[in-house]
């Protein structure tokens, strides 16, 4: 009876290590993760608390994390002393227009990647994979030349085609992940109640790929609205200003108005977050969805 109870011991002592291991694993884990997040949460928190504190205070000896005296002056002064408004109607225009147009194009070549095989399919999406390997700094040259030819230049047209253009290898790929994860069998039955091609993507595979289109939506809006090199290069005018271009140019010759860019900037950052915890469900579904196959 002894000789089974301290046989039994070490089972215990074993079993109780592994526990307290795997727990120490997973609490430095978290760990990590909740450091990971407040080094990134950091410059977010300091630039709108930055926002809030008055000239004097932003840049006084001893900084506080918190501002001392709580003032809205500085947001006052962006979107009344200065062009902020022109700047975000521009931002707004520019990434809304070419949104929609590369959301369309990208819908509809996807699903012809994804049903219909034709000469060349494989080399095309091959080419949109090899696209996303260079940065865009090499396409600025050959869409400059293009926009010059066209009489485009310092117009928001020249931004729109830039935009579309870099942004429509990625999201047709994603949109074919999407869409091959679709059974094929909803388009045959709707192919036997005599359902054309065109009709069966309006109104099946479109309503059942809103997650993928949210997904897609997002990524081309927020990659447009923050875009600074595409508008530095191809804008001269102040007031075609996107906002990124925009709060460059609160430097001045000898200072840069921090006061501004830093309300400035969290104006820029709260729309997107906005939309962005409202469609975070769907754009979480449409990433998951598109990476399905492809």
């Amino acid at each position: 009876m002894s000789e089974t109870a301290v046989a039994a011991t070490p089972t215990f002592s074993f079993s109780t290590s592994r526990v307290f291991s795997k727990n120490l694993t997973w609490l430095l884990i978290y760990v990590v993760l909740l450091a990971a997040i407040a080094i990134v949460l950091f410059p977010v928190f300091w630039m709108v608390s930055s926002s809030l504190k008055p000239g004097p205070e932003m840049f006084a000896r001893n900084m506080t994390m918190l501002p001392v005296h709580l003032t809205f002056e500085n947001y006052v002064k962006v979107w009344t002393e200065t062009k902020f408004a022109t700047f975000f109607l521009n931002s707004f225009k520019v990434a809304g227009i070419s949104t929609v147009l590369a959301l369309i194009v990208a819908m509809y070549a996807a699903y012809a990647m994804a049903r219909i095989n034709f000469p060349g399919k494989n080399v095309f999406g091959m080419v949109l994979l090899v696209t996303q390997m260079f940065p865009h700094i090499l396409f600025v040259i050959p869409l400059f030349m293009i926009i010059k030819t066209l009489h485009l230049f310092d117009t928001h047209y020249a931004l729109i085609i830039a935009y579309v253009a870099y942004s429509l290898p990625f999201s047709i790929w994603m949109m074919k992940g999407f869409f091959e994860a679709i059974p094929l069998e909803l388009e045959d039955a709707a192919a036997v109640d005599g359902a054309t091609p065109l009709g069966t993507f309006h109104r099946i595979i479109l309503p059942l790929s809103g997650p993928g289109i949210a997904a897609v939506t997002m990524y081309n809006f927020i990659r447009a609205w923050n875009e600074f090199l595409f508008a530095l290069v191809f804008l001269q005018s102040s007031d075609l200003f996107t906002l990124p271009l925009g709060l460059a140019s609160f430097q001045e010759e000898y200072s840069f108005r921090w006061d501004l860019l830093m309300a400035g900037a969290s104006s820029i950052s709260l729309p997107v977050l906005i939309v962005f915890l409202v469609m975070n469900r769907f754009i979480v579904q449409g990433l998951l969805g598109g990476a399905v196959k492809g």
